[in-house]
């Protein structure tokens, strides 16, 4: 636990069959063909001022305040309502790496932009600062890199920032980093699965030491990511980190996505598609203009943006 960060004292399911098509109607859009970038500089824009401490009391503080939760025991119980309550109040957004904003990593930006000046982020930045609020708390986590994979045999970079939690002789998957896909409550390691609001979870181990976080689709599992139980430490999620917000072909350099997994209903942006999915069904609208996207984010994502930046956003959708 970094120096300065308070640590609290600890005091002494529901299983319904998965939308499909959410998840084939997300791979098609993601994997269609991407055009890079061409404006994005390899560079880093000056960061805002921050004006919190870091490892400051106000940051936890103001964390639960956003989630409208008090400190309690480290329990599974508490884990499972701050996980549920992250993915539903602060949204999964691209907005940073769509404008060339800068992101730093630690925990006082992370704080800012998330929490406070409501811009969202994406895994490195959600799992970051979830990370060092679950330790300050008083849970034992590991940090953990994972490879996007989307049920193919293939070995691309270490993109995407996890945590596992160690409790109770169990050690349970946390990602409020993973967009509309991503799960909404932790996942055991050693469980058989997991559901929640129509979808099912696991974390599956194939081969000897690779580990997989899999969803129900078509009746059968399907890799999202997989990842090893090696050692990470902070600079290797700048180099994921980097690539991922700089690099002019890199997914989320391309592409404006933002969502929130909320009880009963998942929202979902990409480019200039919205998409509210439900047990029963969904609705899908076309953003038309800048001042929409603007509504848009602010009214369902609870995103900030100013009318200059939205309209910047609109008019670089592909």
């Amino acid at each position: 636990m970094k120096e300065g960060l308070l640590r609290l004292r600890p005091a002494p399911m529901r299983t319904e069959p998965v939308k499909d098509r959410v998840i084939d109607r997300f791979l098609r859009r993601r994997y269609r063909r991407v055009r890079p970038n061409r404006e994005c500089q390899i560079s880093i824009p000056r960061a805002p001022e921050v004006a919190i401490a870091i490892g400051s009391k106000e940051i936890l503080d103001q964390y639960l305040e956003a989630l409208d939760l008090k400190p309690q025991r480290a329990d599974f119980a508490f884990l499972r309502e701050i996980v549920q309550r992250h993915v539903a109040r602060l949204a999964f957004c691209s907005v940073g790496p769509r404008l060339g904003d800068a992101l730093p990593l630690d925990v006082a930006s992370l704080h800012d932009r998330i929490v406070v000046r409501r811009r969202g982020g994406y895994c490195f930045e959600h799992n970051g600062l979830l990370y060092e609020m679950l330790e300050a708390l008083g849970f034992e986590v590991t940090l953990y890199l994972a490879r996007v994979i989307y049920n193919r045999d293939i070995q691309p970079g270490l993109t995407h920032r996890i945590t596992l939690v160690h409790l109770d002789a169990e050690r349970y998957l946390v990602d409020v980093g993973f967009g509309p896909l991503g799960p909404d409550l932790p996942v055991g390691l050693s469980q058989a699965s997991v559901a929640r609001g129509g979808r099912v979870f696991r974390v599956a181990e194939p081969r000897a030491g690779e580990f997989h976080l899999q969803t129900l689709k078509d009746g059968a599992f399907f890799s999202l990511y997989r990842f090893e139980l090696a050692s990470y430490g902070q600079a290797d999620c700048e180099l994921g980190h980097f690539y991922s917000h700089r690099h002019p072909a890199a997914v989320f350099v391309n592409n404006l996505v933002a969502s929130r997994i909320l009880d009963g209903e998942i929202r979902s942006l990409r480019n200039r598609e919205y998409w509210v999915i439900t047990p029963t069904g969904e609705q899908r609208r076309t953003i038309s203009d800048g001042a929409g996207l603007q509504r848009l984010l602010a009214t369902q994502f609870d995103i900030e943006i100013s009318a200059e930046e939205s309209l910047l956003l609109f008019q670089q959708e592909p």
